[in-house]
């Protein structure tokens, strides 16, 4: 006969059943993406020296390689709101054009961190991409002479996408693959032989990153 303690058992053992499967599906709320960024910079200058522009002044830096973490919170089933950070990379700039006679122009330490909302249409499967916008802000922590004097690079905020996807090979781990593009601009600052020299200079760094993903 059907009773009471019969639903309850019933209920309880589809419930012991139903769990693991429920578990497994259940969307998480943090992840970590750690890896190494191949970070490119567009190279471009208008400098003045006293005054007076420079015609074909331009200049030249390598691509810098730095690790990286980006932390993300979910804030909504597919929007979940990041931060980027990395270890601040140091790189020479090179003169070229006319300026390239006058060879390392100066060095600097820099470290660019992005702030991103994203959307993630899918959260479920081996492949998970997301698309991000936001803002980038470079923070310049040091500037070393060479055959600029006094040199004075400014920091910068500037809007920043983000394009990337995770490749899940367990429920909570995976690998992932990331694209961002900031618009920076910056203006340094500083002498050659007594005179002022200004330059406005657009950055616009792609920042590519591969590395292991991890959910929770």
């Amino acid at each position: 006969m059907f009773t009471t303690k019969t639903l309850a058992i019933g209920m309880f053992a589809a419930a012991l059943y139903a769990s693991p499967a429920a578990a497994q599906e259940a969307p998480t709320n943090w992840y970590v993406h750690g890896g190494l960024t191949r970070l490119s910079l567009a190279d471009e200058i208008k400098l003045n020296f006293a005054g007076a522009p420079v015609p074909g002044a331009d200049i030249h830096t390598k691509p810098s390689y730095t690790p990286t973490v980006q932390v993300g919170r979910y804030v909504g089933h597919n929007v979940a709101v990041s931060l980027t950070v990395g270890l601040p990379p140091h790189i020479e700039i090179q003169g070229r054009g006319t300026l390239q006679p006058f060879g390392k122009l100066a060095e600097t330490t820099y470290g660019p961190c992005v702030l991103t909302l994203q959307y993630h249409p899918i959260r479920t499967g081996p492949i998970q991409p997301y698309i991000g916008a936001g803002a980038a802000y470079m923070i310049i922590f040091s500037t070393k002479d060479a055959a600029f004097q006094n040199v004075r690079i400014a920091n910068d905020l500037a809007p920043a996408l983000e394009a990337g996807t995770d490749i899940m090979i367990g429920r909570r781990v995976g690998l992932f693959v990331d694209a961002k593009k900031a618009f920076l601009r910056t203006t340094a600052t500083g002498t050659f032989g007594g005179a002022p020299v200004v330059g406005k200079v657009r950055l616009d760094p792609w920042a590519f990153t591969a590395g292991v993903s991890v959910h929770f």
